[in-house]
């Protein structure tokens, strides 16, 4: 652990035992910059025999939260003197430290000496990164103005542990933290389950659109780093960059790792998009083909045989400029149209009819390149319950926009569609 350690006396306020505190140091990096750029400050705690106490628990051993808040305030103190004692006071990263909610609930006397200490350390406010974990006391409306003062002080303000426990967007639209931590969990259950995977996606996109930089921690091996570079998340941290230690992780080691990464992602990720050009080459050529026949005037079933008989092909159905379905679908064969229709629970939106489409990205996308085949990513079909993705092509059709679509049903690792 760091040299700069602090022992708490039993006369601290609000504390009943004597503590030794430590820090150890995480380092962060950044993705796309493939460099280190902050290092998280985590306490390290024992008791007066030496022994070890894990954070949490200390946390919750403490009586209230004036107690809590109490050795939050001395767990800072320390964090800032080790990061100064290393030679860091100047350097051009991040310092993440973590605030405990009940610190927040305390009088303002409390972000007082949060602001007395970062002046006294020297550090610049622009350079801290003040996390604070997601928690029931988020509801207390004390919390907010807190970490706004905090804001306004120059800090940056970043949500831990998103994605579990008391895990709320609300709270991101309100707070609009610079950063969010997504919890380690949400990590693994992704790299055991491709739609936790597509979830997970979807989540890093959605909070970026909200304004929010996404980091993912836990990473442990290089498989969870291609997890991290797939999802698009801004920075990482974990194991397989660095482990928390008492000296700066030389940038080179974890560089190193995130380098390796790159490569590997790179390489597993071309052949991933070669294997799925290849995989959807004929149904492409074969959907572009119908199209033509349409436009010729073959009739739907008809032109859209050959694309049927492609493997995992579901049904077809065609839309007008607008995005309305024009006539029933054709199906691959009456066990496609009985599959469909035993999905009882889905009978509400079996007839399609006039049904409108233009909301959907097939749509879009087609209407946007006319001539060119369109595939969507795997998604929920709204008629039958099960996933698919779509191939869609625009064309003219008496002298009019048309949209051909065709349905395949698949169960593909996230990321393999386009």
């Amino acid at each position: 652990m760091s040299q700069a350690t602090v022992d708490v006396p039993p006369s601290s306020p609000g504390l009943a035992e004597p503590y030794a505190l430590a820090t150890a140091f995480q380092p962060v990096f950044s993705l796309t910059h493939g460099r280190l750029v902050g290092h998280e400050a985590l306490l390290r705690a024992s008791d007066a025999e030496g022994r070890p106490i894990a954070p949490n628990l200390l946390f919750d051993a403490q009586s209230d939260h004036h107690a809590r808040a109490t050795l939050d305030l001395l767990a800072v103190r320390q964090h800032l003197r080790a990061y100064v004692a290393m030679g860091k006071r100047d350097a051009p990263e991040w310092l993440l430290l973590n605030l405990h909610p009940a610190t927040l609930l305390e009088s303002t006397g409390a972000l007082q000496e949060i602001e007395l200490a970062l002046d006294a350390s020297g550090i610049r406010p622009s350079r801290v990164v003040i996390e604070v974990l997601e928690s029931p006391l988020f509801e207390d409306e004390r919390v907010f103005p807190a970490l706004q003062h905090l804001r306004a002080k120059g800090c940056l303000i970043a949500l831990d542990d998103f994605g579990a426990g008391h895990s709320n967007f609300e709270r991101v639209f309100d707070l609009a933290p610079h950063l969010v931590k997504l919890d380690r969990r949400v990590l693994l259950r992704a790299k055991q389950d491709p739609k936790a995977m597509r979830i997970l996606q979807r989540m890093v996109s959605l909070l970026q659109e909200c304004g929010s930089l996404v980091l993912i921690e836990g990473i442990e091996t290089q498989h969870g780093a291609h997890i991290a570079l797939t999802c698009d998340a801004d920075f990482v941290q974990g194991y397989f960059f660095g482990r928390p230690q008492a000296g700066t992780l030389a940038p080179e080691d974890g560089s190193a790792a995130l380098d390796a990464a790159w490569s590997s992602f790179d390489e597993a990720q071309s052949r991933k998009d070669d294997r799925w050009r290849e995989s959807m080459a004929l149904q492409c050529d074969r959907l572009r083909m119908a199209s033509i026949a349409i436009a010729g005037g073959k009739p739907l079933a008809e032109a859209c045989a050959d694309f049927l008989a492609t493997r995992n092909a579901s049904m077809c159905y065609l839309l007008d400029h607008e995005g309305r379905q024009l006539e029933d679908m054709a199906f691959k064969d009456e066990a496609a149209r009985a599959r469909l229709q035993s999905a009882e629970q889905f009978e509400p939106l079996h007839n399609c009819a006039g049904a409108r489409w233009s909301r959907r990205q097939y749509f879009r996308r087609a209407i946007a390149s006319p001539g060119i085949v369109q595939l969507t990513r795997p998604y929920l079909t709204l008629q039958g319950g099960w996933m698919c993705l779509t191939a869609s092509i625009a064309f003219e059709l008496e002298g009019r926009p048309a949209i051909l679509c065709g349905d395949l049903r698949v169960h593909v690792p996230a990321g393999e569609a386009a």
